[in-house]
């Protein structure tokens, strides 16, 4: 087939990328060692559409916004949050990229929320899905919450681990329904960063 004076319309490939693919991960990249252990989330796995947000990029509302119209099996948002939503990269400005006038959109049929308080936006929407509590990714995190003596380090290592598990679970197709006790289960109860974060996991 001859397709010198062939040309692509960059949109109809979105549309046929957003079709073709069975999941989309909303991923809002704050360039920091928090938000880079949340990529082991997706590594490995086919087919899959990332919507990566950074802090130099403008008018990403509607496509965010059209990918999470466009997928029905599982969506996945990750970053740094509040109970108010998914924060856009570079929070000075107030900005969030999932918050209560889009979260109508959402009608897949797994939902994933890794940011801290997800449960509660989760629970405030009524949204069915699983989602981490205040989760600790840094050092400051951990001095809010009265856990010491840990480094930066320490606590990649933790978010690595618990991302990897995250991975796993992905891959194996377990139900979100399962993934509180299984992730209970690995809790490293001498690892005080480790119990904290995996005790507010929460899933409706």
């Amino acid at each position: 087939m001859d397709r010198s004076n062939k040309m692509i319309d960059p949109f109809s490939y979105l549309e046929i990328l957003l079709y073709i693919c069975n999941m989309t991960i909303i991923y809002s990249n704050w360039n920091d060692d928090d938000c880079r252990c949340l990529q082991r989330v997706w590594q490995g796995i086919p087919d899959v559409n990332v919507i990566e947000i950074t802090s130099d990029m403008n008018d990403w509302d509607d496509m965010v916004d059209d990918a999470i119209a466009n997928e029905s099996d599982t969506l996945i948002f990750l970053g740094h949050g509040s109970t108010r939503g998914l924060f856009a990269p570079d929070y000075n400005y107030g900005t969030y990229i999932l918050h209560e006038n889009n979260v109508h959109l959402i009608h897949a049929r797994n939902v994933i929320c890794c940011w801290c308080y997800a449960s509660t936006f989760v629970q405030n929407h009524n949204l069915h899905a699983f989602a981490t509590s205040m989760f600790i990714s840094n050092v400051n995190e951990a001095y809010d919450n009265c856990i010491t003596n840990y480094t930066q380090d320490q606590i990649n290592d933790n978010s690595i681990r618990f991302h990897d598990e995250i991975n796993y679970l992905i891959r194996e197709n377990i139900p979100l329904s399962e993934w509180v006790m299984m992730l209970g289960a690995h809790m490293d109860i001498e690892n005080y960063v480790d119990v904290f974060n995996r005790q507010g996991l929460f899933y409706q």
